[in-house]
């Protein structure tokens, strides 16, 4: 519980961080975007990075939360308690959303494939590693 707790906070804290570090442009013009991104590399570097670290942070919750739903429907045993915290995902990327839309959602279709992607259900089958 505590684990989803963690990266949930940082899921939230990059998240919020990429969109403030992000170039705002509206009109959306590709050249001047791109002329943003080369004067301030900085700014633009340590956005990327704490997009990349967010979506695998939000995409470790939503696998958490897909594969309790799935158990749950399974008729498995589960722990609710960290299924019921992985749901404090949704609150986050609320959060986000009011902020910027579109980059919220580019950060929400990120997590939530590479959550999907990661999905185990072999916990009982899996083989030793002969090395």
């Amino acid at each position: 519980m505590r684990r989803q707790l963690f990266l949930i906070a940082v899921g939230s804290v990059c998240g919020y961080l990429m969109i403030s570090w992000m170039p705002v442009m509206t009109p959306f013009v590709w050249a001047n975007f791109i002329t943003d991104f080369t004067f301030r590399p900085l700014r633009s570097f340590l956005a990327m990075v704490c997009f990349f670290i967010g979506f695998l942070a939000n995409a470790a919750v939503i696998r958490a939360f897909i594969e309790g739903m799935i158990r749950f429907i399974w008729k498995q045993t589960i722990n609710l308690r960290e299924w019921l915290t992985s749901c404090g995902i949704i609150g986050s990327f609320y959060g986000l959303f009011q902020l910027n839309a579109r980059l919220a959602l580019l950060f929400f279709i990120f997590s939530v494939i590479y959550g999907m992607i990661s999905v185990d259900f072999s916990h009982g089958r899996r083989y030793k590693k002969l090395l």
